[in-house]
């Protein structure tokens, strides 16, 4: 032990003694021993206030004089503690030295039967003067350092006056006993830096470091320019966020360090309060605490930036990182680390402790376990898929290479070429899915963060929206500054719902709206990470999002080969199969969408499963029935062999029309054009532009089965001038490009080349719209 706690001891023996010889003559004045009957009741108000608690009789020499043990030389150098405080603290520790001074306190304070310290016992030794027992009674109030600062822990509910249970808060009494550092604290983990030593006197200092660099790098500077240890708290969502940051802030300032308090993925209300209680802890009582922020915080206090290590300088370090460990890491490999991971050097060497093997692939899936962050408004989806599981046009395939390679090389090509004093390059991209519901949105997705290494999270808008104003734009900031943070692919399905076009103002609620889509358009182009909004109504998203996107990908409606290929990958080898399966004419037969087809396949299986025999064509003829009745669609009864009638005929010719039209408009335009049938109404078009409307107006059916029909073919799109190149396409395909026999049957189209300006009028006046140009289409099938 320390030769000066011998001495401190010694001195507090002494005091003791000189109280209880006070005490005790100050209880033989109360009983009256010198008096009897009445005078001996007026004794015992007769003595003076003043006379019964003070005595000058005590020398004022501080019990840990001017070289105190060092525990409360740490102390006396961190917080603004005087000397009736520090006493305070060196009597609660004496039952922790000494078990003698149990027994002597309790029959100081007249609780011999409790077991514990009250009020009482610090008022009657220390408090031997009016200033000096003010001071103490100061300091135990809410507002006083050792209760507001915490250093005392009291009893909790009412107690008689001066029997207010005291002792040392646990962090206190083991800095004070000396115990080594902890390394947790309730469900914090702590990280320690440095040496034990003796700190220069500090007057309180408090620091927020934030930004997107190596923020415990500056606190290690900070630490080492203070001449202080360091001890980190990452933070791990404590369910009382104040009483834990005094508990950290308590602990620090005892052993004389630096507190920094990591907030990585914090929710803003949160970095705020521990922020705001941890600087009003070291302007009031004194001590050194930083936070370590994601951005700034609102409060008046010194801001330190950790800069964001650019591409060249990330990749450096986990080169030399890799090489320190006796690894080898490639250039390529550390780039795409570089890439997908944002960290810093603290961080890459989290992933490198983490990761067995140090290999590549070990270390991106290392840098994806730890760059996990809990959000409130979604969920991680967990990757696993590759472009081999996903069937879409080449075009598409071909627009999410090119996403692919931005996302993976933006960074590199941005600093390796110049980039960035001509494009803003350090945000984005923002990508847009645009396709029905089961073209493989969501799949993609999943194949892009796959493909990167990157985290994949769905965004839950109901969760995000709020009716409360203002309460949106807070989570939707939230959400964007942790998927920064993490580096994740955020996904935003149905994203027509948030990002929705801008009203006029006619009411309060309109006002409101436009504030959000005006918010999302701002923020979204602060965020440095992948975005992915997935839409069924391209038309619906708001037009000054779309020069936002750095890619628009369509998503169209699988051709034939297409849905083919989608039965097979849906129907695994694992499968038992009755002979060869006809896929080909089941793609031909059921125009389907890629989740269709998957949930139909499911269905097939169990059926399968269910009659106990292996997969056979009537399983799935039966899924797929069963399928578009569930989606509320016409479906045939698959056990019924019924005769071919004019309904499947008349069906077959419109299905065959539209794989002609779709694989025919594809060789003159990269967008998709749109097949309607039917009346173009609002309805029908809405979201499907450019598109080309086949509407049957006349039908004839012969005894003979042959099919007579009319059909007026229009083209719709945004834009005129695009609307007459359509409709001029268009009618060299109809004239030359459809097919001329169909199940075994001729059939003849023909362009009718005269116009019946009647049947226009007649047509168009009933659908709401005024006459334009159109073909009138006749086909005959004999």
């Amino acid at each position: 032990m320390d030769p000066l706690w011998g001495e401190t001891l010694r001195r507090l023996d002494a005091l003791l003694v000189q109280v209880c010889d006070l005490e005790e003559a100050r209880a033989s004045k109360l009983r009256g021993e010198q008096e009897a009957g009445w005078d001996a009741v007026r004794t015992t108000v007769r003595p003076s206030t003043a006379e019964l608690a003070f005595s000058s009789a005590l020398a004022e020499t501080p019990l840990l004089g001017a070289s105190p043990p060092l525990p409360f030389a740490r102390l006396r150098a961190s917080l603004r503690v005087d000397t009736v405080e520090e006493e305070a603290l060196l009597l609660l520790l004496a039952t922790w030295l000494e078990p003698r001074y149990s027994r002597l306190f309790a029959v100081l304070q007249d609780e011999t039967a409790q077991g514990w310290n009250v009020e009482r016992l610090l008022l009657t030794v220390l408090g031997r003067t009016p200033a000096r027992a003010q001071r103490l009674l100061a300091s135990l109030t809410d507002s006083g350092l050792l209760v507001g600062g915490g250093l005392v822990q009291t009893g909790a509910g009412a107690f008689p006056p001066m029997l207010r249970p005291v002792d040392l808060a646990p962090e206190v009494r083991e800095a004070l006993l000396e115990l080594p550092r902890p390394s947790v604290l309730g469900e914090l983990s702590l990280e320690w830096h440095g040496p034990e030593v003796l700190p220069s006197s500090s007057h309180g200092t408090f620091a927020v470091v934030h930004g997107e660099g190596e923020r415990l790098g500056v606190a290690l500077g900070l630490a080492d320019e203070a001449g202080v240890p360091l001890v980190v708290a990452r933070w791990t969502g404590a369910p009382e966020p104040v009483p834990m940051a005094r508990a950290l802030w308590r602990l620090a300032s005892v052993r004389g360090a630096l507190l920094a308090v990591d907030l990585a993925g914090a929710e803003r209300g949160l970095a705020l309060s521990v922020t705001e209680t941890l600087s009003g802890l070291c302007q009031r009582f004194g001590g050194r605490a930083l936070v370590l922020a994601d951005s700034a915080q609102p409060v008046a206090v010194p801001h330190h930036e950790a800069p964001a290590p650019g591409f060249v300088q990330r990749r450096a370090l986990w080169v030399e990182e890799a090489r320190t460990r006796g690894l080898s890491l490639t250039e390529a490999d550390a780039g795409r680390l570089a890439s997908g991971f944002r960290g810093a050097l603290q961080e890459i060497r989290r992933v490198f402790d983490s990761a067995p093997g140090g290999d590549a692939e070990a270390l991106r899936a290392a840098a994806s376990r730890l760059v996990q962050v809990p959000l409130r408004h979604g969920y991680r989806l967990e990757t696993s898929r590759t472009f081999a599981d996903l069937v879409v046009r080449d075009t598409t395939r071909a627009a999410l290479e090119r996403l692919l390679f931005y996302v993976a090389q933006r960074d590199r090509v941005a600093e390796e070429r110049g980039l960035s004093r001509r494009f803003r390059l350090h945000t984005g991209p923002v990508a847009l899915f645009s396709g029905r519901s089961g073209t493989g949105k969501t799949l993609a997705a999943e194949v892009i963060a796959h493909a990167v290494g990157r985290p994949l999270y769905v965004i839950d808008l109901s969760r995000l929206v709020s009716k409360y104003v203002g309460e949106t734009e807070k989570n939707i900031d939230e959400v964007l500054s942790h998927g920064e943070r993490s580096g994740a692919v955020l996904f935003f399905d149905e994203a027509d719902s948030l990002f929705s076009s801008r009203t006029e103002v006619s009411n309060a609620n309109d006002r409101f709206a436009n504030l959000e889509v005006g918010f999302l358009l701002q923020r979204i182009e602060r965020h440095d990470g992948l975005i992915i909004l997935a839409t069924n109504l391209q038309t619906a998203i708001d037009e000054a999002f779309l020069r936002r996107f750095h890619a628009r990908i369509e998503f169209p409606f699988p051709e034939v080969e297409e849905r083919r290929r989608i039965w097979e990958l849906m129907l695994p080898e694992g499968v038992p199969r009755a002979g060869t399966l006809d896929l080909p004419g089941l793609a031909q037969r059921h125009r389907l969408a890629g989740g269709d087809i998957r949930n139909a396949a499911l269905k097939a299986i169990f059926l399968a499963e269910q009659a106990g025999a292996p997969l056979a064509q009537e399983h799935l003829e039966r899924a797929v029935a069963l399928e578009l009745y569930e989606l509320g669609r016409l479906s045939r009864r698959p056990e019924a062999d019924a005769p071919s009638d004019a309904g499947t005929r008349l069906r077959r010719v419109a299905e065959v029309f539209q794989e002609a039209l779709d694989s025919q408009l594809r060789q003159h335009f990269l967008k998709e054009v749109h097949v309607l049938h039917g009346s173009p109404t609002r309805e029908a078009l809405a979201g499907k532009r450019p598109a080309v409307s086949l509407a049957l107006y006349r039908l004839a059916v012969a005894q003979n089965g042959a099919l007579r029909l009319g059909l007026i073919v229009s083209a719709w799109s945004h834009r005129a001038e695009e609307e007459h190149e359509l409709l001029g396409v268009l009618h060299g395909l109809l004239s030359r490009g459809l097919p001329h026999e169909l199940d075994g049957r001729k059939l003849t189209p023909r362009v009718q080349e005269s116009y019946d300006f009647d049947l226009l009028h007649r047509f168009w006046s009933s659908h709401g719209h005024p006459i334009r140009a159109s073909l009138v289409l006749d086909v005959e099938m004999t």
